[in-house]
């Protein structure tokens, strides 16, 4: 975009030997009104951005005067326009709503100039290469879809990136609780045969012949039941199963042959 900015103003400075009415003032500074909306598209924050546009805003208000003056109607009317959107642009906040109505003002300085120089046509100096324009222009424009392509790439890795490290930190969570399981299973499960052995020889020294057994299901578990439930689901089963053993122990108790 300096390229741009740098063959606006050598056409400017070139055409000041023709323009010596109020046209030449009006195309310097639509020049400056243009090159001020340029650098205010490449801001990074809304401060600098308004900056910018309050220097354009300046300008084009100078180049309304000078085209009422010289009698170039359309570089009036354009100029009418981009003061128009520059005002806007000034009166808003957020940098995006700033941003847009500077790039149509930027757009109204462009043709200003352009119909600055048909006013001046005669002179072969103040001529704009349009196809030359056009496809800077269109440079200008790949430019920013390649900026906008890097920036929702540099977005989406930062999102693979984020939920690598969820997967991560869940997997590390996931391992923790099973290694606390674990430790609970085989805690559990020797505690929970000692009980089971322990009822047995009591109920048989009572006199209780019953050799049932004390829980419906098996107290001993697989590491893949374990993967598949939560630490408290755990905690719980073997809890269960030993208020299982003990109410047992209390059916067999109470239908002892002794009693």
């Amino acid at each position: 975009m300096k390229n741009i900015s740098t063959l606006i103003m050598a056409i400017a400075m070139g055409g000041s030997s023709l323009f010596a009415t109020e046209c030449d003032m009006a195309y310097q500074d639509a020049t400056y009104g243009y090159q001020h909306a340029d650098t205010a598209m490449e801001a990074n924050n809304v401060t600098q951005l308004k900056q910018y546009a309050e220097r354009s805003r300046i300008a084009i208000e100078k180049v309304l005067q000078s085209t009422e003056k010289c009698g170039c109607s359309e570089a009036n009317d354009a100029s009418y326009y981009a003061l128009e959107h520059l005002n806007k642009a000034l009166e808003k906040d957020k940098f995006e709503k700033v941003r847009f109505y500077v790039n149509k003002a930027k757009a109204k300085a462009k043709e200003v100039i352009i119909a600055l120089d048909n006013c001046s046509a005669n002179d072969a100096s103040f001529a704009l290469n349009e196809e030359e324009d056009d496809l800077m222009e269109q440079e200008k424009l790949l430019i920013e879809q390649q900026q906008r392509l890097a920036e929702q790439q540099r977005k989406l890795q930062a999102q693979m990136n984020e939920q690598r490290r969820l997967q991560k930190e869940v997997k590390l969570q996931k391992e923790a609780m099973l290694s606390m399981q674990k430790e609970i299973k085989l805690s559990s499960e020797v505690t929970l045969k000692e009980l089971e052995t322990l009822i047995y020889e009591f109920t048989q020294s009572m006199g209780c012949k019953e050799n049932d057994a004390l829980t419906e299901e098996s107290f001993e578990r697989s590491l893949e039941e374990l993967e598949n439930e939560t630490l408290t689901a755990t905690k719980v089963f073997y809890a269960d199963k030993a208020k299982e053993m003990a109410n047992n122990l209390l059916n067999r108790l109470s239908s002892c042959e002794w009693k």
